[in-house]
């Protein structure tokens, strides 16, 4: 299950990045536009453009294996839950939610320096699916001396 501060830190404005693989293991990331988590099934959706990371999207309808990286810009607090994938389009609620995490990420970006035509190109959810991503392990990824360090297993 995942710990209420880790959810908690999933569905603020942080970055988020999917990476995946081809069948070749070429690899490929998106870039999330919103995430929330449900921890009684230990699952983290996150809305995908479609439209912009096609590749991504096409890797995880051929193989399911996902990585979703969290990671807080002011300090670089990250954390990766890796998993199996499924993919389905994003309701009109879902995308609200979205629309508020790119407000939101923007403005947390902006108050760090970054200038809005430098963050927007990489934020979208045109064409917009929600990759919901079922946890098997959530690793620490800040990075110093615990980087890599699991901190939990859906395996006992």
């Amino acid at each position: 299950m995942f710990q209420e501060d880790i959810a908690a830190f999933m569905e603020s404005p942080v970055m988020q990045i999917i990476g995946t693989a081809s069948a070749a293991g070429r690899p490929e990331i998106a870039r999330g536009a919103g995430a929330w988590t449900c921890r009684e099934r230990q699952t983290v959706s996150i809305v995908v453009s479609e439209w912009q990371w096609p590749q991504t999207i096409a890797n995880l309808r051929q193989n399911s294996k996902a990585a979703a990286t969290f990671t807080r810009p002011s300090d670089y607090v990250s954390y990766q839950v890796k998993g199996r994938a499924e993919l389905r389009p994003a309701t009109g609620e879902e995308m609200e939610r979205s629309d508020r995490y790119i407000v939101d990420v923007v403005s947390t970006q902006m108050k760090l320096g970054l200038l809005p035509e430098l963050i927007m190109p990489v934020l979208g959810n045109r064409q917009a699916v929600v990759v919901t991503l079922h946890a098997a392990a959530i690793f620490v990824q800040t990075p110093g001396a615990q980087a890599g360090s699991r901190i939990w297993s859906a395996a006992p």
